[in-house]
């Protein structure tokens, strides 16, 4: 599927998404997992990389940070720029070149969008260019283990565990919470694979909230099964 068709399908999700994702709980626990990944937002330089509509973009914002911030529907920037003022956002392709300057930001954060996108390399080669010299991606994906595979259930609806099968097995799917979108299932090696050959290293890979056992938010099965996982990935130069 062209990326354009994809960025069609979040502009007509647009609206839906943005009324029901701010503040849902995995929403938060995703959130979450990012904050504790960077731990401090104090004067960085940010990009939010698929944004989406601005939410997370404006709470790095209120954490100290400059954002900037960029997306490939153009619903979802209104919809950002309509309700975060302090935030420069536009609209851009990740398949394409991006329109900052190289050597830029202290951290380019991208928030369950990678897993939308179904070729990465030059999203990847962009970032590399665009951060500073020991800059960070960081990045989180639905995790790739769990996502598609069916919840096994008592005789009380209660979920035990997952049931994994065809793992290894690369494809393309048809989402429908908010809207049709379009999902890539990529085992988490394909990702290690394409981040060590566009220059990085990954420093630390994080599934849940380091404060599990108290954050509210998070669902009681989400505890024992993950349902994001989140790339921390250090733009190193040798000499």
């Amino acid at each position: 599927m062209k990326n354009k068709d994809i960025i069609n399908q979040w502009d007509n999700a647009a609206k839906v998404y943005s009324e029901n994702q701010r503040t849902a709980p995995n929403n938060l626990t995703n959130w979450q997992i990012i904050k504790d990944i960077i731990s401090d937002f104090t004067n960085k330089i940010i990009l939010d990389a698929g944004c989406g509509d601005g939410f997370f973009s404006n709470e790095m914002k209120e954490l100290g940070a400059k954002v900037y911030a960029c997306d490939g529907s153009r619903n979802l920037i209104q919809i950002a720029k309509n309700d975060f003022v302090d935030v420069e956002f536009k609209v851009c392709d990740l398949t394409e070149s991006l329109p900052y300057s190289d050597n830029f930001f202290d951290i380019v954060v991208s928030s369950l969008t990678l897993m939308d996108i179904e070729y990465l390399d030059e999203f990847f080669k962009e970032t590399y260019r665009i951060l500073k010299d020991d800059g960070k991606l960081v990045f989180t994906i639905v995790h790739p283990c769990f996502f598609q595979a069916e919840w096994e259930k008592d005789s009380n609806g209660k979920k035990l565990w997952k049931k994994i099968e065809n793992y290894w097995d690369m494809n393309e799917i048809s989402l429908n919470y908010w809207g049709e979108t379009t999902h890539y299932h990529r085992p988490i090696t394909w990702y290690t694979k394409k981040l060590k050959e566009s220059g990085f290293t990954i420093e630390e890979i994080k599934e849940n909230p380091d404060n599990i056992n108290t954050f509210l938010p998070i669902k009681p099965h989400q505890k024992r099964i993950p349902l994001f996982i989140c790339f921390s990935c250090l733009k190193k130069i040798n000499f």
